[in-house]
């Protein structure tokens, strides 16, 4: 079937059909994992079951999926992303049937490590049949679909939750994995032919750690990706911060009510839809600029807001910041993808997923003793200040050491 080859507008179709399904994932996703943590602020102890969705979610992207990146080895990325849908749909079809804590923290736990393979499996597939020069254009429509899914998903969650009750958000996400599990099946019927993704075969067996350690080993062999992981993840840490401060900032900084919370909140995660469709305009040549200069910039952003505390002032900031941050995320994937071989780009995005995932979890981690030490408005000026300069730290440090060599 023409519709579906590689290049042009037939590419760019396979694209808006999988982006059309990637918004309808990540809607559902953001609403479920909404509906479960207001299910678990009403039980006992709610406050460690909230905090146990965030912490297995973030452990399964940092500790298990690196260990799952080898199936890209012996699978194609089609198959990947069709036993994924399939064992996340049973997933959800048991946590519906089961609610209880315990099996929806494992269920969300499951839910991360399938994730971290299916969202780089639509990645690789979306960029195989994308022309010459769309690369960027495909990768910031599942970007705009994933964040306005995720800005869309929060309150059909909680309206679901008001009117119905959890098992109903389950059984809906169910039916939209269902949904995007025949669309892949219909796609990869069309395509398998033409294109199957398959992994290359080599001359001998590689061991099971170094399948593990191939896309992070390649990564950072890489002069530019080596750069861009190293700038990023100290960023990522820092903003991480900026999420643990921002609700105290709004709250206890600026009196603001729950209600200006949420609409300060949104402004960011609105700059990273706006940010998403921007992306577009990237390439490999310039990603790597827009990479450290999106840094530097959304730090800044980040900061204004601390050393002036304005709820005026800081609605626009953050939305800037988040307009920002979707270049920097876009720029960073660019880099990565054009960093290794065709055959580990999808380990190398899931690599990616992880590195982002482990800084956030240790930005997780420092946030709540930095707010409560220095105060919300002083934890935003350390969080700005420090994504600047970690962003443009090693782009300095390269510049000095070739002007050194230079001379």
């Amino acid at each position: 079937m023409q519709l579906f080859r590689r290049g042009g507008g037939e590419g760019l179709c396979l694209a808006y059909a999988l982006t059309a399904t990637y918004f309808l994932m990540s809607m559902c996703g953001a609403m479920t994992s909404l509906s479960i943590s207001l299910h678990f602020a009403e039980l006992n102890k709610g406050e460690l079951l909230v905090a146990g969705i965030f912490i297995s979610g973030t452990c399964a992207q940092v500790f298990a999926v690196p260990f799952l990146s080898p199936l890209f080895n012996k699978f194609s990325s089609y198959h990947i992303a069709l036993s994924a849908l399939i064992l996340d749909l049973l997933g959800l079809l048991s946590m519906a049937a089961y609610p209880e804590p315990v099996v929806l923290i494992l269920g969300n736990l499951v839910t991360a490590c399938l994730s971290g393979l299916s969202i780089p499996s639509i990645f690789v597939i979306v960029d195989s049949r994308a022309g010459e020069g769309q690369q960027a254009k495909v990768f910031s429509l599942l970007d705009t679909a994933r964040l306005g899914g995720g800005f869309l998903g929060p309150p059909l969650g909680g309206v679901l939750l008001d009117q119905r009750n959890l098992q109903t958000a389950l059984f809906v996400e169910a039916c939209a994995v269902a949904f995007s599990l025949f669309v892949f099946f219909i796609l990869y019927t069309f395509t398998s032919r033409d294109n199957p993704l398959s992994p290359q075969d080599g001359e001998a067996a590689p061991s099971f750690f170094q399948k593990v350690l191939e896309a992070p080993s390649l990564l950072l062999k890489n002069k530019s990706s080596r750069s861009a992981l190293t700038s990023i993840w100290g960023a990522i840490i820092c903003t991480s911060v900026f999420n643990v401060a921002l609700v105290f900032y709004v709250t206890k900084t600026l009196h603001a009510s729950g209600t200006l919370y949420a609409i300060v909140a949104q402004a960011f995660i609105v700059g990273r839809i706006f940010g998403a469709r921007f992306s577009a305009r990237l390439n490999s040549n310039n990603a790597k600029k827009v990479l450290t200069g999106a840094g530097f910039t959304m730090g800044c952003f980040i900061a204004l807001p601390g050393i002036i505390p304005s709820l005026w002032l800081c609605i626009p900031c953050f939305f800037l910041g988040g307009v920002c941050n979707a270049a920097q995320v876009a720029a960073l994937r660019i880099v990565i993808v054009g960093a290794v071989p065709e055959g580990v780009k999808p380990k190398a995005l899931s690599t990616m997923g992880s590195i982002n995932s482990s800084a956030m979890l240790i930005g997780y981690i420092i946030g709540a003793p930095l707010v409560s030490t220095i105060g919300p408005a002083a934890a935003l000026v350390v969080s700005g200040i420090g994504t600047s300069v970690l962003t443009v730290g090693p782009a300095l440090k390269t510049i000095v050491y070739n002007a050194l060599d230079n001379n």
